[in-house]
């Protein structure tokens, strides 16, 4: 008896029409394993499977796996013209199209054939919301021991939430005060970053419950948004401020570029703390927040050698020297 191939075999694909009208590829227009088996299974690697080999974070495979299932179900996949008219003429707005195109590109790929999509002109996306410090602190206060430590790693390593649930207790360095990623996303360089002593404090507890190797935070990332979104909503009704609610997870990466670039004015210093390999990526931090009433600096005075280390290992920056004495300072 011959095996039958189903398209539930193809996870959410549809049958190539060339291999249902092609009589040296099929019998009685039914495809048969040895047909399929070059092109369909791909060595019994999934979609998802294939995304996550490249780095893509959870949420950005959910959504491409998403927008497959989602045109599968109303087109034949194997036909990329007609893929391309139905999104094309699809009322999706540009930004829609071209995720999609995306996403229908990897997919191609994954079965080892090239797509060449149509890109969509998008309207300029707005500026993100940039909260205060103490609106990021006041949310970071309102969870609980672990999430609250997630979210200061967020804080001061700038590191996007996917990257910061990989870590594991081998990528941190509590006695140098340095944590390593070696696993970034969306394709940018591996970095590191310097831990406060406070965020130290806040690791050590949850690092000594984990394996050396393994995930600090163990969370799947639809539980976690949908803890982060209860504790953001009681916050925000607490202290009756809306603001609060503009925050999620990529806000505290913003507030952290930004603020670092009007500290320094040095954008290659914020492309390197990004992990950006494009500087045009790093260039909307340059004009995000106004801060110049804040560009005042403070003044102090080393009278010994001890003294101007101390001030320089704090951030502050050497100015002058004035009767034996070194000036330094640092923006407020």
């Amino acid at each position: 008896m011959e095996m039958v191939i189903s398209p539930l075999w193809l996870g959410f694909e549809s049958l190539p029409p060339h291999h249902r009208l092609n009589p040296l590829h099929s019998r009685n227009g039914i495809l048969t394993h040895e047909t399929l088996s070059y092109n369909i299974l791909s060595h019994g690697q999934s979609y998802g499977e294939y995304l996550r080999e490249k780095g893509l974070a959870e949420s950005t495979i959910k959504t491409k796996t998403k927008l497959v299932r989602f045109l599968s179900k109303r087109v034949n996949l194997w036909d990329s013209d007609f893929v391309k008219r139905f999104i094309k003429k699809h009322s999706w707005g540009a930004k829609r199209k071209n995720n999609c195109s995306y996403a229908y590109r990897d997919w191609c790929n994954w079965k080892g054939f090239n797509y060449e999509y149509e890109k969509f002109k998008e309207p300029e996306s707005p500026l993100p919301y940039i909260p205060t410090e103490t609106e990021l602190d006041q949310l970071i206060a309102e969870c609980n021991p672990s999430y609250a430590c997630l979210l200061q790693v967020l804080k001061e390593t700038a590191f996007r939430i996917g990257e910061a649930m990989r870590l594991t207790p081998s990528d941190i360095d509590t006695e140098r005060r340095v944590i390593t990623l070696n696993s970034p996303e969306k394709g940018s360089r591996p970095r590191q970053a310097r831990a406060s002593d406070r965020l130290v404090a806040m690791l050590i507890p949850l690092m000594q419950k984990t394996g050396y190797n393994d995930r600090i935070w163990n969370l799947r990332y639809e539980s976690l948004h949908r803890t982060f979104s209860v504790r953001r909503t009681a916050l925000a009704d607490k202290i009756q401020n809306p603001n609060i609610l503009k925050i999620n997870f990529k806000t505290f990466r913003h507030w952290k570029a930004t603020t670092e670039y009007h500290k320094t004015k040095d954008i290659l210093h914020v492309k390197k703390l990004l992990g950006h390999r494009s500087i045009k990526n790093t260039l909307v931090y340059t004009h995000l927040i106004d801060f110049e009433e804040d560009n005042g600096f403070t003044v102090k005075v080393a009278s010994s050698l001890e003294a101007f280390t101390n001030l320089l290992e704090s951030g502050f920056e050497y100015v002058s020297d004035y009767e034996g004495l070194k000036i330094c300072r640092k923006r407020k």
